[in-house]
């Protein structure tokens, strides 16, 4: 028999930073002055005790002589510093698919809303993408919360899920590995359908998992999604024309790296002990681009998060090179296949992402000429502004309101309405606190230069 593993249910604060570009600089600024003063999370004290209690305790050899610095009671941990983040409880579950070791796919269930009553609501399935975990979608949880049971799951593979050995040989053969899994969780957890939201390489094995089972998904949403175009004839030659010029080197040199299934992952554990410094400074640059940096507080557990899932043995990265080619251009684009969609569809991009949003304009245009929409967010197409591909991060009440827009058809009349008023509203106190601590740096600043 198979039995499911639950691991716990936590809640405690959280901590949201602003937006402009202006509040990004004071935002490093503060970071830097955190560091300096070795600021502690704003956590309850049950919250903290939990957390302190349960780090887990290495022996001194180990830590000395491994070369990857991370193991899965690591792991569990820094999603645990992820959580802790939130005003909303969660249970954690790992969920057998199969009767094999690591065959378990990690979820996330909300017990209560952020503001502490019991959530029922419509289903909603959160699938992160490459590379990435459940605790991506960590600042966009608790407003979740007050609409829907949510499960955010690691893919097979990835995150905190078990990590079989990848069996992916070709595409087809791959997206079974994934569409497989998934609906193995889905009858362990006794869901006749769902909302299913997939972001990135997830939002391409979300449509592909719509397309292969209509009759369990209410409504796909597709955050950023892989694989949508067609690639362009002779993209390649770009890359061709002087054969010992730096540009065709390194386009070959990349190209083969690709098809012989070196992934970020394993560049990341190749390091060894250097690899938690080159996902710090990934942090630390990668999500200050746009919307809301992330705060002193939050880089130092999402820092650790990140590296954990990144560093943990290789299984479901392996897909990449079956999926996409170089340039990420899909082996089957889904613009070739989303006119056979029977269930609503809606895409969310950020104003910067890297995944043009032309590109689910395109696909949205098809199918309004070979289908009436479904519901009234069917076939929509969602542009956040001052946000790249990682939009629920970088502008998370923005992200929530589209989701509350797209998914208005299956919530009590006249809810969404009231649901995206909030999000607004914290977004506007998050500014506001900012810009206070702006104050309060400009104050000191002169300080400073007064005494000098």
């Amino acid at each position: 028999m198979l039995a499911s593993r639950r691991l716990g249910t936590f809640a405690v604060n959280t901590v949201v930073p602003s937006q402009s570009s202006v509040l990004r600089v004071a935002a490093r600024l503060k970071h830097e002055a955190r560091l300096m003063a070795h600021e502690q999370p704003n956590v309850d004290t049950a919250a903290d005790y939990l957390t302190r209690a349960e780090a887990p305790h290495l022996p001194w050899w180990m830590k000395v002589t491994r070369w990857r610095q991370t193991s899965k009671q690591e792991a569990v941990h820094a999603e645990r510093g992820i959580l802790n983040l939130l005003r909303s409880k969660w249970q954690v579950e790992d969920v057998p698919v199969a009767p094999k070791p690591e065959h378990y796919m990690h979820t996330l269930t909300n017990v209560t809303s952020a503001e502490g009553g019991q959530q029922q609501g419509p289903a909603l399935v959160l699938m992160p993408g490459y590379g990435a975990g459940t605790g991506f979608f960590y600042r966009n949880l608790d407003g979740l919360s007050r609409a829907f049971k949510i499960f955010a799951v690691d893919w097979l593979g990835t995150g905190l899920s078990g990590r079989p050995a990848f069996t992916g040989t070709d595409r087809a053969t791959t997206e079974d590995f994934f569409l497989e899994s998934l609906n193995a969780w889905r009858e362990k957890q006794g869901l006749k359908s769902f909302i299913l939201v997939g972001h990135s390489l997830g939002g391409y094995l979300a449509a592909s998992y719509a397309l292969r089972h209509p009759d369990q998904v209410d409504h796909l949403v597709l955050v950023g999604p892989a694989g949508i175009p067609v690639k362009p004839e002779g993209w390649e030659s770009r890359f061709s024309g002087d054969a010992s010029s730096l540009r065709t080197q390194l386009y070959k040199l990349s190209t083969k790296a690709w098809m012989s299934g070196v992934t970020p992952g394993s560049v990341i554990r190749a390091l060894g002990p250097w690899g938690p410094g080159l996902v710090e400074k990934y942090v630390t640059g990668r999500f200050s681009m746009h919307g809301q940096p992330l705060d002193a507080v939050e880089q130092n557990v999402f820092k650790d998060y990140f590296y954990h899932i990144a560093a943990a043995r290789g299984s479901g990265e392996y897909a990449l090179r079956h999926i996409l080619a170089p340039g990420a251009w899909a082996h089957a684009p889904l613009a070739e296949r989303l006119h056979e969609l029977k269930v609503p569809v809606t895409f969310i991009y950020g104003e910067h992402d890297w995944m043009n949003p032309a590109a689910g304009a395109e696909v949205a245009q098809q199918l309004d000429k070979v289908r009436a929409k479904k519901v009234a967010s069917d076939h929509a197409v969602e542009v956040v502004p001052d946000s790249g591909h990682f939009v629920f991060l970088e502008q998370p009440q923005r992200f929530n309101a589209a989701l509350f827009r797209t998914t208005a058809p299956y919530l009590p009349k006249g809810s969404a309405e009231k649901l995206i008023q909030q999000e607004e509203q914290d977004r506007l106190q998050k500014m506001q606190q900012l810009r206070q601590e702006v104050q309060g740096i400009d104050v000191g600043q002169q300080a400073v230069n007064t005494l000098r």
